[in-house]
């Protein structure tokens, strides 16, 4: 997050007025490299041209930058840009760009040379180098559920040797962004503290699909950064299901949490993918440690359904997803997503080869989280009559049908017996539905009901669900004349 200066001088010779803009960027001290000077020039004539010109940047001992082609060169009509060199080793602080260029004027007056420069006009920053990371754990989420927003905050400066090593930013505040997708502003939404190794986190949930930022102010003397990483929150229709788990092991900290959402199954296999995110400074060494283990056992799993699978991570193996496919013939019932994890975590600030002391961490927690599975269901409503003038009395009928093995191999929707409906009378309106009464199916699982009815508005039916089986509800429109 390099901030942009600007100085602007203004001439007038042989009857034109000559503006230039000089135009230079903070810089970092660390390695060398060129630091462009770019110099737009603007004037009441009609063509311009570079003839001759020279840059010199001053450090912020006094003495000038010589290193590099400081000689002006012509990018565009207008555009001029010089490449002085900043050094390794170069002192840090403020540095000032001095420039003198001679431009050929030409127009209704005729040509006229023009001389333009100004001592010190532009000054910048040259600062020590620091280093920002940031991940989102994990970075595919439901909608509504929390994630962990973690990364490394290290610092460089100059030593007595001349070397820049990697400090940890201990105890500075990391400020965190979201910019969602689409016209909202970026907000907000809280800050975190760098601990001694390094390392900054903060929980917070996921509202939207976009972008985390995570900016670190600078001072003085280190220079100012931002880091971004990609949200992705998936739509649900279900309840979110989260649980972490957690070890310390001889000053080594080990922690993940795991996302899950109850499902409905259908006749339709669907896929169901269960989220983990570490929350400390590590990775995953474990490939199948994840896992779904049912409670209730049914048909061919007596035991209840054990589902495995194999993780997707991310780069860094910092989080992740397994996915499992659920169907009509899956066990219905609470299901636990737990397992044998192996992390591999961080017991001191990363070195610029990438150690950090790593040990080994083992998690063995058959319950992080659950999840509850249930079986579709089919609600249906009818009216005698839909549309009609004055009061009248309407019939209402339906049925329920719930999904369920119907072989060893096989489910389908059955009428559901003796099971209750909700009824619903939700006026044209702003009133809202407003329950009227509980009726029951018969042993072929149909129900029915009469109101009399003088108003427009719908009647809506409603299985409110059970352990096993999901809710459902259909509605019919009235249209009273």
């Amino acid at each position: 997050m390099a901030e942009t200066r600007e100085g602007t001088v203004t001439v007038s010779s042989g009857g034109y007025e000559v503006t230039a803009r000089v135009v230079v960027s903070d810089r970092t001290v660390g390695v060398s490299y060129d630091t462009p000077v770019d110099i737009y020039v603007e004037h009441d004539g009609d063509s311009v041209s570079l003839d001759h010109g020279s840059v010199v940047v001053t450090d912020s001992a006094g003495q000038d930058l010589w290193a590099g082609d400081s000689g002006l060169t012509e990018i565009a009509e207008g555009h001029y840009r010089a490449t002085p060199r900043i050094q390794n080793g170069t002192p840090i602080g403020d540095y000032t760009v001095s420039f003198v260029a001679f431009v050929g004027v030409d127009g209704a007056r005729g040509p006229v040379l023009v001389r333009i420069g100004a001592t010190d006009l532009v000054t910048f920053k040259v600062r020590y180098v620091s280093e920002l990371k940031l991940v989102s754990r994990s970075s595919s989420l439901p909608t509504g559920a929390t994630t962990t927003l973690a990364g490394t905050l290290m610092l460089r400066t100059r030593d007595a040797a001349g070397n820049y090593p990697r400090t940890p930013a201990t105890g500075t505040l990391v400020e965190i962004a979201f910019d969602p997708e689409g016209s909202a502003a970026r907000r907000t939404v809280g800050t975190a503290k760098v601990t001694s190794t390094g390392y900054f986190r903060l929980d917070t949930p996921v509202t939207a699909t976009g972008i985390w930022y995570a900016s670190y102010a600078g001072t003085e003397t280190q220079h100012p950064v931002t880091a971004k990483t990609a949200q992705t929150a998936r739509p649900h229709t279900h309840a979110i299901h989260q649980g972490s788990a957690g070890r310390t092991v001889n000053g080594a900290a080990a922690g993940i949490r795991v996302t899950t959402t109850d499902v409905v199954t259908t006749l339709t296999p669907q896929v169901v993918r269960v989220d983990f995110g570490l929350t400390t400074q590590s990775s995953l060494l474990s490939t199948s440690g994840l896992h779904l283990k049912g409670r209730r056992g049914e048909g061919k799993y007596p035991n209840g359904r054990y589902f495995g699978g194999t993780h997707k991570t991310n780069a860094d193996s910092s989080a992740g997803y397994i996915s499992v496919t659920m169907d009509g013939m899956t066990p219905p019932g609470v299901y636990d997503a737990g397992g044998l994890l192996v992390i591999s975590s961080c017991t001191r600030p990363e070195s610029s080869s990438g150690d950090c002391g790593r040990r080994q961490v083992e998690i063995n927690d058959g319950t992080i989280t659950t999840l509850t599975v249930k079986r579709a269901t089919k609600t249906s409503i009818s009216a005698s009559s839909t549309s009609f003038t004055g009061a009248r009395t309407v019939t209402l009928k339906g049925s329920v049908q719930k999904l369920q093995p119907v072989s060893a191999t096989k489910a389908g929707y059955r009428a559901s017996a003796n099971t209750p409906v909700k009824l619903y009378w939700d006026p044209s309106g702003a009133t809202g539905p407003q329950f009227k009464k509980t009726v029951y199916t018969n042993t072929s699982g149909a129900w029915t009901a009469k109101y009399r009815t003088s108003l427009s508005g719908r009647w809506i039916a409603e299985y409110p669900g059970a352990a096993l089986s999901a809710s459902s509800k259909s509605a019919v429109t009235i249209t009273v004349k």
